[in-house]
């Protein structure tokens, strides 16, 4: 389920002359771990952050042509609740503000959709040796990523990329060889 809330500058307990933006939250309802897209409207300048208390890390707004968007995520420790959302836009604080609602994290009873993950919970005594999963906090700065398991097992690696470097430096040996005894001939 995906829901859109917004804030309106007026709709805020806030004067109206501090505010002069939107936020929209999307989804409005959140997990701890779960990404939220934030799209702010209403500030002019390049470069905006959205801050909350239930994010990892402050959100770097990026401009797109409705305004302003970014994901963030929710701490993992977050607990059930509702949080602002406050937006500064090239210094300025407070220029949107919105509510995001954190709600517990449930265990799939399968009732959602995740049937088959509920069941492989079940079984947890069976595969003992298997940790359960933590959700990422914050972005690693690092290439690649999860993507190492994803590779193929057929695929040649290491011992194919050494015996192919060697099969082009004898190649380009013979060639080298060649001609040098071609040219001393003439």
């Amino acid at each position: 389920m995906v829901a859109v809330g917004t804030a309106p500058a007026h709709a805020l307990d806030d004067p109206p002359a501090t505010r002069t933006g939107t936020v929209e939250l999307v989804p409005v309802t959140s997990r701890p771990g779960a990404d939220v897209q934030v799209r702010v409207s209403g500030c002019a300048g390049d470069r905006a952050t959205a801050v909350s208390e239930a994010f990892v890390t402050d959100a770097r707004l990026a401009r797109d042509t409705t305004g302003h968007f970014a994901e963030a995520t929710v701490r993992s420790t977050t607990s059930a609740g509702t949080y602002p959302v406050r937006v500064s836009c090239d210094g300025r604080e407070d220029v949107a503000e919105g509510v995001l609602t954190v709600v517990p994290d449930a265990v799939p009873d399968g009732r959602d959709g995740h049937a088959a993950l509920g069941r492989e919970h079940e079984n947890a005594q069976d595969h003992e040796h298997e940790r359960e999963h933590g959700v990422p906090v914050a972005p690693v700065p690092a290439g690649g990523g999860g993507t190492a398991p994803a590779a193929a097992a057929g695929t040649p690696g290491t011992p194919g990329l050494v015996l192919g470097g060697a099969g082009v430096l004898i190649a380009g040996g013979l060639i080298w060889y060649r001609r040098r005894t071609d040219a001393a001939r003439r």
